[in-house]
């Protein structure tokens, strides 16, 4: 790492320190530095448990997290070197927190905002975070499959194999290297994503999300009608979205440059529907213009139910949703198509409010 001179335009080296000459503690700083701040790992992360040791054995988890999608992220931190068993450690960490139910996880985070935080409901903090609309869709989300991430200054190389290996066989585990350097009186930390890679990350999801399309768990049905309506929009229209495989919806890119996103939805008894939310006023806005002076049209041109929904629990989310029940009994190309078909309508319309300057 460098500092940039102001006046002699060099650049001058900054010299790699340690923690323990730094007298940096594990839990008392670096702990706390990753709690306050969880994003210094890369990602979006919710604390939602810090020295955790309610487990059956007398062991205790360092920081316990979610992602976005709701898995649990066991956090592993070691101060300078990693030792030779912190691999194994988090997986015997990742198995104890595969038994933990929604109530688990609620109970943990209640817990942690007891501790940690003030006027915070930990329900509500959860749909916020994961953006579920009500409880049953939380407990849908939360703990579908537990990561690792292992933060250490510097890794053995029997743990960056062990890491490597598992990466490569659907482990989702995570090394990230946390160094300090000197820079005159003051500490100057730096994190940096060892394994997987950082640039040849989305290589490896794409190459795991491959080899999971064989072992995933929920309706088949379900799973293949949303994988071929996923490659139909990207074929048939300008719009993405990215389908991962174990819910019963995915949702698509924003929209116009609004904060606003097509969700697709699909339930084994051929209920579909297809819906343009947001839950940030200025979308909320454009939704409620066009249920005030579009829906009519807009219902005609799809030529099936148009409903506005609210959010049960956020009030603001607001959703205009189209209704369709698809035959079962058809085969599944027929029913993909009749479902992007009124997409394409559906799609059209908005890009065509937004050419003529109505939106």
């Amino acid at each position: 790492m460098y500092r940039l001179h102001p006046t002699d335009n060099q650049l001058i080296e900054l010299t790699e320190t340690t923690f323990a000459d730094n007298d940096i503690k594990e839990r008392q700083h670096i702990e706390e530095w990753i709690r306050k701040s969880p994003e210094v790992l890369g990602e979006d992360l919710l604390i939602i448990g810090h020295e955790y040791d309610k487990f059956e054995v007398n062991e205790r988890l360092d920081l316990l997290a979610l992602d976005k999608d709701g898995n649990v992220v066991i956090i592993e931190v070691k101060r300078d070197t990693s030792g030779s068993d912190v691999d194994f450690q988090a997986l015997k960490y990742a198995s104890y927190c595969a038994r933990l139910s929604q109530q688990d996880i609620l109970d943990i985070y209640t817990h942690y905002i007891e501790m940690h935080l003030e006027g915070v409901d930990a329900k509500q903090s959860l749909l916020e975070f994961l953006e579920a609309e009500d409880e049953d869709e939380l407990n849908a989300m939360l703990n579908g499959t537990q990561r690792i991430i292992i933060v250490g200054k510097e890794f053995d190389k029997r743990i960056l194999s062990v890491c490597t290996w598992l990466y490569e066989n659907s482990i989702d585990i995570k090394c990230v290297s946390i160094k300090p350097y000197k820079l005159n009186d003051e500490l100057i930390v730096d994190t940096k994503q060892i394994i997987p890679p950082y640039k040849l990350e989305n290589y490896y999801i794409r190459k795991r999300t491959e080899k999971q399309k064989r072992t995933i768990q929920g309706d088949k049905d379900v799973i293949e009608f949303l994988q071929a309506v996923e490659e139909s929009i990207t074929t048939q229209t300008n719009y993405s979205g990215r389908y991962g495989g174990q819910r019963n919806y995915f949702k698509g890119h924003k929209l116009l440059g609004i904060p606003w996103h097509f969700v697709f939805s699909y339930k084994k008894d051929g209920t579909a529907l297809i819906s343009l939310e947001s839950s940030v006023s200025e979308g909320t806005k454009i939704i409620k213009y066009i249920k005030e002076k579009h829906f009519e049209q807009l219902k005609e041109t799809l030529g099936i139910p148009i409903e506005l929904s609210e959010g049960v629990k956020n009030k603001d989310w607001l959703r205009l949703i189209a209704k369709l029940n698809l035959e079962v009994s058809l085969p599944l190309e027929e029913r993909v198509q009749e479902y992007i078909n009124v997409f394409v309508k559906y799609y059209n319309f908005i890009q065509k409010l937004k050419v003529n300057h109505i939106l």
